[in-house]
């Protein structure tokens, strides 16, 4: 009876049922499509905190000496050696949500009509972590969709597990509207503040965001005990970050743009040709897209409404190395993002405009870095990129990757740039708060926090106008500033 049993168990055309545990998201919003991501786990909920971790060793591939393993540090020459404590598999470690074969589908309506729309049931990719992505078109604009998203462990079979949720999209380009969004960064998972993943999602969920921009460091593969070093480890680490409640609550919920940096590619301060043990920067690539799926290409530009714009710009893909000899500039976005931007930019009629990038372009940075356009290693092409963005007097820059709070203006070209901080409050710093520069007409170094902007459209007698607000994890508003 036990090997009956184990056998229906393991068998995928007589699996028993498909779960969900990592939620869905509900990607890339326009005025009338959005994508949606849908993955089938084997279990109902994320395997429990208090259990174990695997052991992770790393092992020089020429010399066999054992590397210590570091928060920030890369393996080239390492060999990654994975193995668990008795009784414990890749499926049981601390809060691992493992992939399972199963059937998805995708259904959904606009909010108060009667009729759903139903996609044809998909088998999900077990050579992508058992994901299958539905792009969903031909939408009404500026309306509140609902979602329902289904899963069933084999053709033929009775739904097990159903999510739902719902989405906003687009006001068209010439609409007057009312938008709300939230931008983050930098959320790391040894440094969660909340008993189900993170404080800021149920923070940014109370504003009712129309949109939210992550702007990477979605997750960090290079910190922790558990580095990802090889593509189990990788999908590891989006899974146990996912299937945190507050994740599954606001993904489901509020259409998201996922942008990517360093650490949730590879490592700090990584470029293209790096490697970490058995993964490379190539796989990471691969993997944000099986994991968010980021279009291609990365950068992109989105219009909410008459009054709103937004650039979204790709700073990992496109970069080369630093210039060793001061004879070769270097690039971080590369010529054709640069020339794809400039273009649209001047063809841009948006009354406000906000390009969010994933490192600093104003800053000021910490001497000791350079892989940003605040940095000296990028400095020429940071000179012209400030130069042509400071130019366009309706823009704002939005970035991540600074773990600290700040709005600075360039003092050259009076280009302004807003910092959203890190996720929480433990995983702030980097800055001395009692040393602003001139730059600095806001600094705060101690918290964490995230961004909103609100766009309001014109009343009569008034102007339209942008509202950027920072603010603390729980929501309160620290800072703020507005411009007709």
């Amino acid at each position: 009876m036990k090997r009956l049993l184990a056998a229906l168990l393991l068998s995928p055309s007589l699996a028993i049922a498909a779960h969900q545990a990592t939620g869905i998201k509900l990607v890339e919003p326009t005025a009338d499509r959005v994508t949606v991501w849908t993955r089938i786990t084997r279990d109902a909920q994320r395997a429990p905190d208090e259990g174990p971790l695997p052991i992770l060793r790393v092992v020089h591939r020429q010399t066999g000496a054992v590397q210590p393993i570091r928060d920030n540090a890369a393996y080239p020459q390492g060999r990654p050696e994975v193995s668990f404590p008795p009784g414990a598999s890749l499926a049981t470690i601390r809060g691992a949500a493992i992939g399972a074969r199963g059937q998805t589908r995708v259904r959904h309506r606009a909010a108060g009509t009667r009729d759903w729309i139903t996609s044809p049931w998909r088998d999900v990719d077990p050579a992508r972590d058992f994901t299958a992505v539905f792009a969903l078109s031909g939408l009404a604009a500026a309306t509140r969709h609902e979602v329902e998203v289904e899963a069933r462990p084999a053709a033929g079979a009775a739904v097990t597990s159903t999510v739902a949720g719902g989405f906003t999209t687009a006001p068209a380009p010439g609409a007057a509207a009312r938008v709300v969004f939230s931008v983050m960064s930098c959320q790391k998972y040894e440094m969660r503040d909340h008993a189900d993943g993170f404080a800021i999602y149920p923070s940014m969920l109370a504003l009712r965001p129309d949109f939210m921009v992550n702007t990477g460091d979605v997750l960090y593969y290079d910190h922790g005990p558990v580095h990802a070093l090889n593509h189990d480890l990788a999908r590891y680490h989006w899974a146990r970050m996912f299937s945190f409640p507050t994740l599954r609550d606001f993904h489901r919920q509020v259409g998201s743009y996922f942008m990517k940096d360093d650490h949730d590619i590879l490592a700090n301060d990584c470029e293209p040709g790096s490697r970490t043990g058995d993964f490379t920067f190539e796989d990471g690539l691969r993997v944000f897209h099986e994991q968010t799926a980021q279009p291609m290409p990365p950068y992109r530009t989105l219009r909410w409404g008459r009054h709103l714009q937004v650039w979204i710009v790709e700073g990992r893909d496109f970069r080369t190395a630093r210039s060793k000899d001061g004879r070769q500039a270097a690039t971080i976005w590369g010529a054709p993002q640069i020339t794809w931007l400039q273009q649209s930019l001047a063809a841009s009629d948006a009354t406000f405009r906000v390009l969010i990038t994933s490192t600093p372009i104003v800053g000021p940075d910490r001497p000791q870095k350079d892989d940003n356009y605040s940095n000296p290693g990028f400095a020429e092409e940071g000179a012209q990129i400030r130069a042509m963005l400071g130019a366009h007097r309706n823009l704002t820059v939005i970035t991540g990757d600074r773990h600290w709070q700040y709005v600075s203006t360039d003092k050259a070209t009076g280009l302004e740039e807003w910092s959203v901080g890190a996720a929480t409050d433990k995983h702030a710093g980097g800055w001395n708060e009692e040393a602003p520069r001139p730059e600095h007409r806001f600094l705060r170094i101690k918290h964490g926090g995230f961004l909103s902007g609100e766009v309001t459209p014109a009343a009569p007698g008034s102007a339209a106008s942008l509202t950027l607000r920072l603010h603390d994890t729980a929501g309160k508003t620290i800072f703020e500033s507005s411009r007709p």
